[in-house]
This record gives structure tokens, sequence and C-alpha cells, in this order.
């Protein structure tokens, strides 16, 4: 009963979210959980692809979650795009510019995706002024682990696996296995088309 509950609720909470944000576009059966944000302050977009599940209840979940989904685009006509059959579970997505999500991707929770740093490197008051965002590009098919960190100016190929923890940036080929801080390539994976389940 609680679980068809919290379905129900979830399904209201996609629907007014879409009537209420013109910018934000939803594929058929994607499902935004209700504790579950999405907000764009730009001129740009937000789109999330079909069959995604944006979110879900920290119950039952195999791991912690320390924070529910959020989907941020606040740049000037900043872009966030999300392919097909995606599940995000507890991640934070904040795009100044662009990020774009491949098709069957699946992010654990704790992650953080950004595309840029917040403050400049070279200040004399922290307090004032803002780094140059630069776009982060996910391929299809990647797994991103529990915790991990994708940074600015990061292009992250197909089939990839990004290890809990990992903090990532810059550019990784097809099929990698990405571990560390900074994340680096320990091993391509041998990904087979006919092998998927």
């Amino acid at each position: 009963m609680r679980n068809l509950l919290l379905h129900l609720l979830s399904k209201m909470h996609t629907k007014l979210l879409v009537l209420r944000n013109k910018n934000i576009s939803l594929g058929n059966n994607t499902l935004i959980h209700y504790k579950s944000h999405i907000i764009n302050k730009s001129q740009g977009k937000i789109k999330i692809g079909e069959n995604c599940q944006i979110g879900r209840s920290a119950r039952n979940y195999h791991a912690g979650m320390p924070f529910h989904t959020e989907i941020l685009s606040d740049g000037e006509k900043s872009e966030i795009t999300i392919g097909n059959n995606c599940r995000i579970n507890g991640a934070y997505i904040h795009a100044q510019k662009r990020i774009t999500v491949g098709d069957n991707c699946v992010m654990a929770s704790g992650i953080s995706i950004i595309d840029s740093n917040g403050h400049e490197l070279y200040s004399n008051d922290r307090t004032l002024g803002r780094d140059q965002a630069s776009d982060i590009e996910i391929g299809s098919n990647v797994w991103i682990g529990l915790n991990a960190i994708i940074l600015k100016n990061t292009s992250i190929g197909d089939n990839t696996v990004v290890s809990a923890g990992s903090v990532v940036s810059g550019r990784f080929p097809n099929n990698s296995l990405i571990v560390g801080n900074p994340g680096k390539v320990v091993k391509i994976l041998n990904i087979n088309e006919n092998e998927r389940h």
C-alpha cells in the first residue's frame, strides 16, 4: 500500500512539474520521484527522455542516500539533456552551460555532476566572480558509482564504469573503468553488444 501511494505521489509530481515549467520536457513513461527537484532558472532547457526514473525512495536502496535527486539548470542559456531509459538515484546535476547524458545510464546516490567550479581560480576576493563553465558529456550505457564527482570539461565514453568515490575530469574513451582521485582508466572493459542483459 505504501509503495502504491508513493508511486501515485510521484506520478502527480511529474505531471505538475511539466505543467508548471515550459522549458522542461519529459519523455513517455518517465517518472520523477516526489521528493526530487528539477529546476530550470535559465532560458535554456532540460530534456529527459523516455522510460527514465529520476530519484527514488531511500527505503530498500542498497546504500545510503544522503540527498534526493536534484537537476538544476541556472546559466544564461544552460541545457541539460538526459537520454532514454536512465535511472538517476540521489544525484545532483548542475549545469551552468551544458550537460548531456546518453541512453541506458545508471547513477548511484551521492554523486555530483557540475560543469562549473563555482569560484575563480585566480582571485583576490573569493566571494566575487564565477569561473567559466565547460561542457560535460556522458555517453550511453554508463554506470556512475556511489559518491563520484564529475567535473567540468569532461567527456566519458560509452559503456564506461566510474567507480565509487572517483573524482573525474578530462577525456575518457569508450569501455573505460575509471577509478580514483584523480580518476584514471585502470582497465578497458571488453563489452560485447551481444552479451548485454
